[in-house]
């Protein structure tokens, strides 16, 4: 059920917060559309007995977007207005420096708010805010953390979660840690990564399944905003699909620049894709675009090299060069075979069989 007074709360105390960086700095944290209706579902949907209906929130979403204040808002919120005594908040990322730029946005939030400012303690050195009416406290993890067990969590913010190099922190902060609590957040924001083997794409497939219809969970609420991978990456109506918050926090001169770049630059491309339209892409840097690749394919028949004179290529890569295998048939004639040959196909090899 929908609590709207448990939404409103929520709401409102985001809102009392203030903005820490650049031309934001020290204005009021007025929420986004999309940012107050993943709050207000969030935090007012509710079950029979009273507690939050999810339990796992994942948004995916490009850069630039207001990321990392709203989930220094959420961290907040768990860890001063929930009314759970000694909650315990963790900041979660791919390394301590990432997790840190949460925890110093919701640090400079605290110190801008003296409600806050005369109830908490910032222990900078320690990376862990505490809320001393309740003794709960948000603390940063380092990255080895996944070693260590015996959390009580109440809360946990993870930060591009497509950083995470294996799931191992992921099932640490997520599999039956805050079993002991009667309503545990486990917020995961993220962009659109590069691994598809990884626990984000795990997570992001069991979100679009959601979405789709393909799968049923009440406890996890899925975000995904994003360019569909056939959409036209150069449409500025697919920018605006893609950001919710364009206009607002990026304007969209800075996207079209980093769009015309990327179509001087086809290494720029992908990068582009998965940072601004959010579409989940093989490699971050294309040094080839694929469709001109793919318009130089052409049918083989196996049967036809039988007998023929043949060279092969292998090269091989260590972390993330190329690995390639090439088969190169000399033509019989080649003479003949060059003058029924497109220029394309002679200059991409198309012309060896």
């Amino acid at each position: 059920m929908y609590d709207k007074d448990a939404a409103d709360y929520a709401v409102n105390f985001i809102q009392a917060l203030c903005h820490t960086k650049g031309t934001w700095a020290g204005k009021p944290f007025e929420l986004i559309d999309w940012q107050e209706q993943i709050i207000r579902d969030l935090f007012g949907t509710l079950k029979p007995n009273g507690y939050r209906q999810f339990n796992t929130a994942y948004v995916e979403i490009p850069k630039k977007m207001g990321k990392s204040e709203l989930a220094a808002a959420v961290a907040l919120l768990l860890t001063c207005g929930d009314g759970e005594e000694r909650a315990e908040v963790y900041g979660c990322a791919a390394d301590r420096q990432q997790a840190t730029i949460v925890f110093d946005v919701a640090a400079d939030m605290v110190r801008m708010c003296p409600a806050l400012n005369k109830r908490v303690k910032i222990l900078a050195s320690q990376k862990r805010i505490i809320y001393t009416p309740t003794n709960s406290f948000y603390q940063v993890l380092s990255a080895e953390a996944y070693s260590k067990h015996g959390f009580n969590i109440h809360g946990v913010v993870f930060d591009e979660l497509h950083t995470q190099p294996d799931r191992k922190l992921f099932d640490v902060m997520t599999k039956g840690s805050g079993d002991a609590r009667m309503q545990p957040l486990y917020f995961l924001i993220t962009t659109a990564g590069t691994d598809t083997n990884s626990i984000c794409y795990e997570t992001h497939q069991k979100a679009k399944d959601i979405l789709e219809g393909r799968k049923i969970d009440p406890t996890f609420y899925p975000v995904i905003y994003g360019a569909a991978e056939d959409d036209d990456w150069t449409d500025p109506e697919v920018w605006k699909k893609a950001n919710p918050s364009l206009g607002i926090t990026v304007t969209i001169d800075k996207v079209q620049a980093a769009c015309d770049s990327a179509r001087q630059n086809p290494g720029e491309e992908n990068a582009f894709r998965q940072l601004r339209l959010n579409q989940w892409v093989k490699q971050s840097i294309r040094w080839m675009q694929m469709e001109k690749r793919d318009a130089c394919s052409f049918a083989v028949n196996p049967d036809e090299l039988e007998g023929r004179v043949c060279y092969g290529g292998l090269d091989l890569s260590s972390t993330t060069d190329i690995t390639d295998f090439v088969l190169v048939f000399p033509p019989r004639n080649m003479d003949t075979v060059l003058s029924d040959c497109s220029p394309q196909k002679q200059i991409y090899g198309g012309c060896h069989v």
